[in-house]
C-alpha cells in the first residue's frame, strides 16, 4: 500500500471520514461504509486490504498530512486533498489510472483469486478431453473444485468443449492489452503444456509486481468475460461465483422487490425489521440504478431534491430534515444514490433487462 494511493483515494475533493474510508478497504461490510465508497468512488477498493492494520493506515494519512498533501480536521476526523495533493495526483495520473483503472474490488475481490483458479482449471480440463487424455495430473484437487468442474461439462459435448473454450479466450484476449494476455496465456495449463507458476510471469513482467495491478488485470479480465456476448462457458464460470459471494439475503429481498411488492411488504414476508429490509433496498439501488427505486419516495421529495443545488455528496441530514420534517433517513440516502447514478450515467455501463424493461447496472 503507497501512500500515493491512499492520496487518490481523496481525489473527488470532499471531506472523508477516517475510520469509514479504513473500514471501507478492510471490508466492513454495513450500510454507511458502503454509501461512504459510492458517494465517493471509492467502491471498487471494498475490501481491497483485509489484512490492513489501523496502525499502518494512520501512519500512512500522518505522512501525508506531514507532506501538505492532506488536511486533516480533528475535531470530526474528516481529511480533504490540498492543493500540492492535487497536484501530486495529476503528476502521477498516468501511473494510478494504469493501477486501479479496471478494479472493482466490491465485485471480485473476495472471490477472485477463487474464478482465476477455476478459469484456469477449466482451460487445463477441457483441453486434455479434446484429446481424450485423461493422464494429466489435474491443477485443483479440492472437491469443490472438482465439483464445479462437473457441473461445467454436463451437457456439453467432451470433445468440442475445448475449442470452444478456446475460441472464447481469443475473444477475450483480443479486447485486453499484449501484457495482460500474455499474464494470463502464459499461467494456462492444457494438453502435453504446463503453465507457468504466477510468480514465474510476474517477474517477466515489473508492472505486475504489484498487488494492486495484478488485482487490476484479473478484474479486468473478468469483466470482458462478462461483457463479450459470445463468450457463455466462461461467463458462467464469472457469474456463478458473484452470485454465491453476493449477500443471500439481500438477493431475496431483491426478489420479492422485482416481483412487485412493497418495502412493508416484504418485511412482511421475509419477518424481518424495516431497518434491515432498508439496508438490502440501499445497497440494490447502490448496485442497481433501477428508476423504480423512485417508487419507494414520495412525489414531494422526489421534487425537493431535484431542486437542491448542491452536489449531493454535501448534503446534510439535519439541514435537509429542517425543511422535510417527514424525511427518514433511508429517503435521504436513497435520493443521494438515485442522484449519482444519474449524474454519472453510462460512465459506468448500463445494461438493460429487455423482459423487465428496466435498466439495471452491476457494479
Amino acid at each position: 500500500m503507497t501512500t500515493l494511493f491512499i492520496l487518490s483515494l481523496f481525489k473527488q475533493g470532499y471531506k472523508i471520514k477516517i475510520s469509514t474510508l479504513f473500514h471501507l478497504l478492510k471490508g466492513k461490510r454495513t450500510i454507511s461504509v458502503l454509501m461512504n465508497g459510492f458517494l465517493y468512488e471509492n467502491l471498487i477498493f471494498f475490501q481491497l486490504f483485509p489484512e490492513l492494520t489501523e496502525e499502518e493506515f494512520q501512519a500512512t494519512l500522518q505522512k501525508l498530512v506531514a507532506e501538505g498533501f492532506l488536511s486533516l480536521q480533528q475535531e470530526n476526523l474528516e481529511a480533504v486533498i490540498t492543493e500540492k495533493g492535487r497536484d501530486c495526483i495529476q503528476k502521477h495520473s498516468l501511473q494510478a489510472k494504469k493501477e486501479s483503472q479496471w478494479l472493482n474490488s466490491y465485485r471480485y475481490g473476495k472471490i477472485d483469486n477463487k474464478i482465476w483458479r477455476l478459469i484456469q482449471f477449466f482451460v487445463q480440463v477441457t483441453s486434455n478431453l479434446s484429446y481424450q487424455n485423461n493422464t494429466y495430473s489435474p491443477l485443483e484437487s479440492s472437491p469443490y473444485y472438482q465439483w464445479k468442474m462437473k457441473q461445467l461439462l454436463k451437457n456439453n459435448d467432451r470433445n468440442t468443449i475445448g475449442n470452444r473454450v478456446r475460441e472464447e479466450l481469443l475473444l477475450v484476449f483480443d479486447q485486453l492489452s499484449n501484457e495482460e494476455s500474455q499474464f494470463f496465456a502464459l499461467q494456462f495449463s492444457g494438453y502435453r503444456w504446463n503453465g507457468k507458476a504466477e510468480q514465474q510471469v510476474v517477474d517477466l513482467y515489473p508492472a505486475f509486481k504489484s498487488e494492486l495491478v495484478r488485482r487490476n488485470a484479473c478484474h479486468h479480465f473478468f469483466r470482458v468475460i462478462e461483457s463479450t456476448d459470445k463468450v457463455v462457458m466462461l461467463k458462467k464460470v464469472v457469474l456463478d461465483e458473484v452470485e454465491a459471494a453476493n449477500n443471500q439475503s439481500m438477493l431475496k429481498t431483491k426478489k420479492l422487490l422485482l416481483s412487485g411488492n412493497s418495502s412493508e411488504k416484504i418485511c412482511e414476508i421475509r419477518q424481518m425489521k424495516q431497518s434491515t429490509i432498508n439496508d438490502h433496498l440501499l445497497e440494490l439501488a447502490i448496485q442497481n440504478p433501477m428508476y423504480s427505486f423512485e417508487q419507494l419516495l414520495s412525489i414531494q421529495h422526489i421534487h425537493f431534491f431535484k431542486a437542491l443545488p448542491a452536489a449531493c455528496q454535501e448534503w446534510s441530514y439535519t439541514s435537509v430534515k429542517e425543511e422535510l420534517p417527514d424525511l427518514d433517513y433511508f429517503s435521504y440516502r436513497m435520493a443521494q444514490i438515485l442522484t449519482l447514478h444519474k449524474e454519472r450515467g453510462n460512465r459506468y455501463g448500463f445494461k438493460k433487462n429487455t423482459k423487465s424493461g428496466i435498466r439495471v447496472f452491476e457494479l
